[in-house]
This record gives structure tokens, sequence and C-alpha cells, in this order.
């Protein structure tokens, strides 16, 4: 099964990075980090229904895929990062998104030095 380089798609990558990754959490977002054996950063995105209606989630998933677009290039290569949008999350401007995520990744140490 060949898998697209930059997503994850499949449940049992998801599951996957709930079991074997680590967890870290704020208001907004809670990410799951674990290493993958590609040499590239893969992104995976959940938002559940208790977040609002389709027009809600699409628009938190909006929100993941533009900040991680900038912040993909200065992040470390070989892991898979699932984020989890949560229902304040919705009220986010772009900027503040990208901020928040980027709090998140540098408390998992993503960051390249």
């Amino acid at each position: 099964m060949t898998q697209h380089p930059e997503k994850l798609r499949y449940n049992w990558e998801f599951q996957n990075g709930y079991q074997n990754g680590k967890k870290y959490w704020n208001r907004f977002f809670v990410i799951y980090v674990s290493t993958n054996r590609f040499n590239s950063v893969r992104l995976g995105i959940t938002v559940s229904k208790r977040a609002g209606g389709s027009v809600q989630r699409n628009r938190i998933k909006r929100l993941v895929r533009e900040s991680f677009r900038f912040i993909k290039c200065k992040l470390r290569k070989g892991y898979d990062i699932i984020v989890i949008g949560r229902k304040p999350a919705f009220q986010l401007k772009c900027q503040q998104a990208q901020a928040e995520l980027r709090y998140l990744f540098r408390r998992a140490r993503l960051f390249i030095k």
C-alpha cells in the first residue's frame, strides 16, 4: 500500500499515532507526535462532531492545514503529527492558530535548532 508522503490517511496510521505517540495539548488543539520511517513530516487532522457542524469542523481543518503549511519547513523530518481540533479553535484567526500550533510544536521539540 503506497501512502501520500505528507498525509496520514488510513485508520491504522491514526491508531498507531494515538497509541505510540506523545500527547501535547492546549485549549485549542491536541497533538500526537510519533516517529515514522519516511524522511518527511506527515500531518493528520481530526475534528470531532462535538466541535460543531460541518462548517465549523471544516474551518478548523483549513486553519490547521494553512498554519502547518507555514510551519512545515522549520520542523524536523521523520515525524507523524496528528492534530485534533477542539471547539474553541473555530474562533481563531489564521495567525492565532499558527501561534498556538507553533507553541505545541515547540513543546514537542519538533523545531530544527
